[in-house]
C-alpha cells in the first residue's frame, strides 16, 4: 500500500456490501461481507467514512468535512483511512473484490441459553483439575492418548463455538486449512461474544477435570492446551472476552498506527495513559496474575511440589510474589527505556545533522566543481536554474567562475545593484534591507544552491537589498550582464519571485521546516505578498477571515477585546485558525514596522493543507497549541474542542 498516493490521489469510496453492528463500548464494528473483512470504528468515524459514498480522492474529501466543521483529529482521520482501506471497507473502484463465501453450518444454538451451562462445565472442570492431581503420561501410548484427548476436546470446543455463533446470527467460516474460524464473532453484542469464546475454554476445561479424576496419565496435553488457550497474552481467550465487554474499547484508528507520523513517543505515551486509566487493562493484569499464580501451581503438582502447603508459600511464596513483582516492573523498565531510546535517537539525528553542516560551513571549503559536468550538476540543485533547458545549464555551468569569501563580509556596496549573481556552493549569506529608521535589517537567510544578488529584480518595488556573509561562503559566480541574459530574460518575474524571494524564506521557518521542497514550492507559487502600512488592520477580530497570513518582513501587534497579547514577528504566521474552523477571527492583527505578509486565499490554503497530509498534522499541532486545546474535532454550532 503506497501510502503517499494513497492519501493524495487515488479514488476511493466506500465497498458495496456492508453489514454494521451497534455501538458498544464508543465503537461499532463495519464488516464487508463479500470479503469477510473487518473495522472497528467510533460513530464519529462512521460518519467520516460515509463522506466516500461517491468515490472521491483523500484531499477532497477532507476539504468537506473541514468546511463542515466534521473534520476529526488529522492523525486519527488519516490512520482511519488507511485501516479502512486495509480492511476493505473503502476500496479502489477499479481493483475487484475477492468474494469469500461463508460455510454452510447447519448446526445452530442460542448462546444465552447454555450460557449458565457452559460456565458450569468451566468451573466444575477447572476445581476437578485443581483438586486432583494430574499427571505426566506414563508410556507412549499414554501420550498418544493425551494427544489425541486434546485434539477431541479442542475439536468438539469449536464446533459448539461455531453452533453458538450461527445461532447468534454469525456466519461461519472455513479457514485456508479447512478449520472452523470464528471470525465473525466481533459481529455479535458482547454478551454472546463472551459466551462464543467460552464454549471452547468450557469444552476443555471439562475434559481436562474428567480426565484428571479417571486417567490422570492422559490429562496432561489437556491441561497444557488448556492453560494456552486461557493465556493472557496474544489473544488468549479470557483476554478477548475482557475485552469484549470493556467499555470505553478502542477503534482500529486508534493503536497500532499505519500512518507514520502517528508513531511518535508522544503519541505512545498518550496512547499508554488512557490505557492505564481504563479499567479493563487492569482486569487483564490481574488475570495475568491469576493464570501465572496457576501455571505455577500445576507445574508445583506435576513436579510433586506440592503448592499447596504453607511450607511451600513460606520458603517459595516470597521467591514468586518478587518474581511478579519484578518481571512487571522490568516489563516497564524495557518500555519506558525503548520509548526514550527512540525519542533520543530522533534528537540525535537532528543534532548531528545541525553539527556536520555547521562543521562544514566553518572549517570545511567546498571542492570546486572540476568540470563542467560537475557544475551542471550543481547547477540542478537550484530550484531556478534547473527550470532552464540542458543546452542553457550546460552554457551557464561553462560560464560560471568560483569565488570564496570570509565571514561577515558585504558582497556589494549598499544601495548599489550586485555586480554578479551568484550560486551558493556551501555557507550562509543573509539578506538585508534598509528599515524607515535607518538600520539595516535581516530579512532572510540564504543557504546552500540558492542563488545570490537577484532578490531587487525579484521583488521590484523594493529592489534595496544588501547582502553579507554569515560564515566562510564558497560561491559559483556569474557577471551581471551574462545573468541577465541567460537567466533573467528567460523566466517570468512571478518564477523568480516564488524561487529567489520566497522559496528560500519559507524554507527557514519554523512552519515549513519538516516539509518537503516540493511542498513549500507549490506554497510559494500559491502566496502573494501584500505591503501593509503601520498601524493598517491585517485581520479584524470578529470578522471573517478569507486569507492565510505568513510574516514576511517587519512585525504586528496582536491584541483581543482591547488589549495587546502578543506581537508577530518576521517567519511567524497567523490566520489559520478560523480557516480550519470555519470561524471569524479571534483577535485583531495590527501592522506596525513595515509590515509584509505573504498571504494565500482561503480557498487554495485549504486545498493544499488537504493535498499535503505532513503540512496539516504540522499546523494542527501549532494550532492547538496556540488555543490550549485540540483544534480538532469542534461541537456543532460553536467552536470549542470536544
Amino acid at each position: 500500500m503506497e501510502i503517499n498516493l494513497l492519501l493524495t490521489a487515488k479514488r476511493l469510496e466506500l465497498a458495496e456490501d456492508l453489514a454494521q453492528t451497534e455501538p458498544f463500548g464508543g465503537v461499532m464494528v463495519i464488516k464487508n461481507v463479500a470479503e469477510r473483512t473487518y473495522l472497528t470504528v467510533s460513530p464519529k468515524q462512521w460518519k467520516v467514512l460515509l463522506f466516500f459514498r461517491e468515490a472521491q480522492t483523500v484531499p477532497h474529501m477532507l476539504e468537506k468535512i473541514i468546511e463542515q466543521r466534521q473534520c476529526p483529529p488529522l492523525g486519527e482521520f488519516y490512520e482511519l483511512i488507511l485501516k479502512a482501506v486495509r480492511a476493505r471497507i473503502l476500496i479502489d473502484p477499479t481493483q475487484p473484490a475477492v468474494f469469500v463465501p461463508a460455510s454452510s453450518w447447519t448446526v445452530s444454538l442460542r448462546p444465552q441459553k447454555l450460557r449458565h451451562a457452559l460456565w458450569v462445565l468451566l468451573v466444575v472442570g477447572l476445581g476437578m483439575t485443581a483438586a486432583l492431581h494430574p499427571a505426566f503420561p506414563r508410556s507412549f501410548l499414554s501420550g498418544l492418548a493425551s494427544l489425541g484427548a486434546l485434539g477431541l476436546a479442542l475439536l468438539a470446543g469449536r464446533a459448539l463455538s461455531a453452533s453458538l455463533l450461527r445461532g447468534a446470527g454469525g456466519e461461519v467460516y472455513l479457514s485456508s486449512r479447512r478449520l472452523i474460524s470464528t471470525i465473525d464473532v466481533c459481529m455479535l453484542a458482547p454478551a454472546d461474544q463472551s459466551v462464543v469464546l467460552l464454549a471452547p475454554v468450557a469444552i476443555l476445561a471439562a475434559a481436562t477435570g474428567f480426565l484428571t479424576w479417571n486417567r490422570p496419565e492422559w490429562s496432561f496435553f489437556p491441561l497444557i492446551g488448556l492453560l494456552l488457550i486461557v493465556r493472557p497474552v496474544l489473544g488468549g481467550s479470557v483476554s478477548r472476552m475482557i475485552r469484549a465487554g470493556a467499555n470505553p474499547r478502542l477503534s482500529d484508528a486508534q493503536y497500532a498506527f499505519l500512518f507514520a507520523l502517528n508513531r511518535t513517543p508522544r503519541i505512545r505515551f498518550r496512547l499508554l495513559w488512557s490505557s492505564l486509566r481504563n479499567s479493563t487493562t487492569w482486569k487483564e493484569i490481574g488475570y495475568g496474575v491469576v493464570w501465572t499464580l496457576a501455571l505455577g501451581y500445576f507445574v508445583g503438582v506435576l513436579t510433586d511440589v506440592p503448592p499447596w502447603t504453607l511450607a511451600f508459600w513460606k520458603t517459595r511464596g516470597p521467591w514468586l510474589g518478587t518474581g511478579l513483582v519484578a518481571s512487571l516492573g522490568l516489563l516497564g523498565v524495557v518500555y519506558l527505556t525503548s520509548e526514550f531510546y527512540l525519542f533520543a535517537r530522533e534528537r540525535a539525528i537532528a543534532r548531528h545533522e545541525t553539527l556536520r553542516q555547521w562543521y562544514r560551513r566553518w572549517f570545511q571549503r567546498a571542492r570546486p566543481p572540476a568540470t563542467v559536468d560537475d557544475r551542471v550538476r550543481a547547477v540542478l540543485r537550484s530550484p531556478l536554474l534547473r527550470q532552464l533547458p540542458p543546452p542553457e545549464q550546460n552554457a551557464l555551468a561553462a560560464a560560471m567562475s568560483q569565488q570564496a569569501v570570509g565571514p561577515w563580509k558585504n558582497l556589494h556596496a549598499a544601495n548599489e545593484r550586485p555586480s554578479h549573481v551568484s550560486m551558493i556552493m556551501s555557507g550562509k549569506v543573509g539578506v538585508y534591507r534598509m528599515a524607515q529608521s535607518g538600520r539595516r535589517v535581516l530579512a532572510q537567510v540564504l543557504c546552500e544552491d540558492e542563488l545570490v544578488g537577484l532578490h531587487g529584480i525579484a521583488d521590484p518595488a523594493h529592489p534595496e537589498f544588501l547582502y553579507r556573509t554569515l560564515t566562510p561562503v564558497t560561491l559559483l559566480r556569474l557577471d551581471w550582464d551574462t545573468a541577465e541574459k541567460m537567466v533573467i530574460a528567460k523566466v517570468s518575474p512571478g518564477t523568480l519571485a516564488n524561487l529567489v524571494q520566497k522559496l528560500p524564506f519559507l524554507a527557514r521557518i519554523g512552519l515549513c521546516q519538516n516539509w518537503h521542497l516540493q511542498a513549500i514550492q507549490r506554497f510559494a507559487e500559491l502566496s502573494v505578498i501584500k505591503d501593509y502600512q503601520d498601524g493598517e488592520t491585517i485581520l479584524q477580530e470578529g470578522s471573517f477571515n478569507d486569507n492565510f497570513f505568513v510574516m514576511l518582513e517587519g512585525e504586528a501587534e496582536i491584541t483581543q477585546h482591547g488589549k495587546v497579547r502578543g506581537r508577530i514577528a518576521r517567519g511567524a504566521f497567523f490566520g489559520e485558525i478560523g480557516l480550519l474552523q470555519n470561524s471569524n477571527a479571534t483577535a485583531q492583527v495590527t501592522a506596525s514596522g513595515g509590515a509584509r505578509c505573504m498571504c494565500i486565499r482561503r480557498r487554495e490554503f485549504l486545498r493544499f493543507v488537504a493535498h499535503n497530509y505532513s503540512v496539516a498534522i504540522e499546523l494542527e499541532r501549532v494550532s492547538s497549541a496556540r488555543l490550549g486545546h485540540p483544534i480538532f474535532p469542534l461541537s456543532p454550532g460553536n467552536f470549542r474542542s470536544i
